[in-house]
């Protein structure tokens, strides 16, 4: 197929289905892994279930396609005259089979738990790829603990030093690296001084007007996370909340004659979608904002977004934009 890249996913609309070469991913639970969050606390999981039919794990899928590329094929001409042992090399020789990755063999995984990825390749893939990336930030203030650490614990938060996390980051008697005496010490600095920006006001795109007259505000739900491609399919969370509502202050929908329930259109200067006022529920909406979450496939709710983005980190601003509240008969 001309052009066609070929995509990763555990969802896909039909509609691109039927355009792009589809590998069929495993979900978190249907392989060995390990994330880490915005508290830097690292955890590590084994796979619980197998993945059906066919579908591979995204670690199978980029390793198997490192065995059908070189690195003459992919790596620029002077990286390759500076490393000439690599050349006409498979990346899976140079990135997998390099004596680091490859070198916990499969014994090591636990008897207790399917691991579809060590056996496929012979060696304890997850835990060689841990450990050298591991190995980068012990030192340096980035230390994770040892791999089979994470399985008899819920997690850790780095640096992990001789087996004991950092609850509290720069401060004495926490941080092993602020030593005694130095109280708070950032010590990514120099002088162990904290960097703080102070970035100059920069007022949003779009304001409301006496034409449009709302803040629309997007986000997510509890229930569902994002397009809801996963969470609508479960049914206890599609019976808790099956769509999306337009949340708004009761007052502003009393004095445009609307009822909770009621059907309205919410209009901006590029689109147009229909949903139904909720003036009754979780969210308390102050006056002459409302809010509709982007879950649900059937109210596109970028279809009125904003997109402007940001002059320096180009973040596209779907978060708020100026619209208007027509009811709708």
């Amino acid at each position: 197929m001309p052009n066609a890249a070929p995509t990763s996913g555990i969802s896909w609309s039909m509609h691109r289905a039927k355009l792009v070469p589809i590998l069929p991913a495993a979900m978190w639970v249907e392989k060995e892994g390990a994330y880490g969050n915005a508290e830097r606390r690292t955890h590590v999981w084994h796979q619980l279930v197998n993945a059906p039919g066919e579908a591979r794990s995204d670690l199978w899928q980029l390793v198997e396609f490192s065995k059908r590329f070189t690195t003459d094929e992919v790596w620029p001409q002077d990286i390759l005259d500076k490393n000439p042992d690599f050349k006409g090399k498979s990346l899976y020789e140079v990135l997998y089979q390099n004596g680091n990755v490859d070198k916990f063999p499969i014994s090591e995984v636990s008897t207790d738990y399917e691991n579809r990825e060590a056996k496929a390749f012979g060696f304890y893939l997850q835990k060689g790829l841990f450990e050298e990336y591991a190995s980068f930030g012990r030192g340096h203030g980035h230390d994770l603990a040892p791999y089979d650490m994470y399985h008899e614990v819920r997690g850790l938060r780095w640096p992990v030093v001789d087996g004991k996390e950092t609850k509290w980051r720069y401060r004495e008697g926490y941080d092993p690296y602020v030593k005694e005496g130095e109280g708070v010490k950032f010590y990514g600095q120099k002088d162990g001084r904290a960097v703080i920006l102070a970035a100059p006001y920069e007022p949003p795109a779009e304001s409301p007007d006496d034409e449009f007259g709302f803040w629309l505000v997007t986000g997510r739900v509890l229930e569902h996370w994002h397009s809801g491609s996963m969470t609508m399919r479960v049914p206890e969370l599609y019976k808790a909340f099956p769509g999306a509502r337009c949340f708004m202050n009761g007052d502003d929908a009393r004095r445009l004659g609307i009822n909770q329930g009621g059907q309205v259109k919410i209009q901006s200067r590029r689109g147009e979608i229909i949903s139904r006022v909720d003036i009754r529920g979780r969210n308390r909406m102050p006056h002459g904002v409302i809010f509709v979450p982007w879950f649900d496939a059937s109210q596109l709710i970028n279809k009125v977004t904003l997109d402007a983005t940001d002059p320096i980190s180009k973040q596209t601003d779907f978060k708020k934009c100026a619209v208007k509240i027509l009811p709708v008969a």
